[in-house]
C-alpha cells in the first residue's frame, strides 16, 4: 500500500478523482443506514460502475455493496420506529443480501425483541439473507460468487447452514 485516503464529508467533491488515483476501494463498517445516505449522497453507485478495481467491503460496508440492503436494526428505537427504512437501494455490486457478525449478534435482543426470531426472520419473508461469521467472505468476480467459511442462508423465517467454517460454495 502506497497511500491511504479516507473519504469523507472533508472530500467528497474529489471523489472521481480518489478514484480514478485507486486500485482498491475499501468499504469501512459503521451504522448501515448512515453510511448508505453518504453513499447516495455522493451518488457512488453510479461512479463505482467504471472503477476498474477492487472494492472489498466490511461489516456495513458489505451489506451496501447489495442491490437491495437489508438494514437490520441495530440501535435502540429502530425496530418499532415506523419511519426506520430496512430495505434500502445499495451499490449494485451483488443481489445478496449479507448480514455480517452472525456469531455476535445471533442472539441479541432489540428493543425488547429478539434480534433474529423476532425482527429479522418476519423480514426474510419473501427473501434470503446471508448471515455470516467473522472470518467468512464472499468474492464475487467474472459473474460467480463464492462464499468461504462459516454461513447461514436465512429465508422465509428459517435458517439453515450452508457452509462450514473452512468449505466454499457457489451462491
Amino acid at each position: 500500500v502506497s497511500g491511504l485516503v479516507i473519504c469523507d464529508e472533508r472530500n467528497e467533491g474529489e471523489l472521481d478523482r480518489l478514484l480514478a488515483e485507486s486500485r482498491i476501494v475499501i468499504l469501512a463498517g459503521g451504522h448501515v443506514p448512515t453510511q448508505n445516505a453518504f453513499f447516495q449522497k455522493i451518488g457512488l453507485k453510479e461512479r463505482i460502475n467504471d472503477f476498474e478495481g477492487t472494492v472489498m467491503g466490511i461489516s456495513a460496508g458489505t451489506m451496501n455493496c447489495a442491490s437491495v440492503v437489508y438494514a437490520q436494526p441495530e440501535l435502540a428505537g429502530e425496530s418499532k420506529d415506523p419511519a426506520y427504512e430496512r430495505f434500502l437501494t445499495g451499490l449494485g455490486l451483488t443481489d445478496l443480501m449479507i448480514l455480517p457478525h452472525y456469531q455476535e449478534v445471533k442472539d441479541n435482543m432489540l428493543d425488547g425483541k429478539r434480534l433474529m426470531e423476532d425482527i429479522t426472520y418476519g423480514d426474510s419473508r419473501g427473501r434470503t439473507f446471508y448471515a455470516l461469521v467473522d472470518g467468512s467472505y464472499v468474492v464475487c468476480q467474472g459473474g460467480e460468487e463464492i462464499l468461504h467459511g462459516e454461513a447461514y442462508r436465512i429465508q422465509n423465517g428459517m435458517t439453515e447452514k450452508i457452509c462450514e467454517q473452512n468449505g466454499a460454495i457457489g451462491l
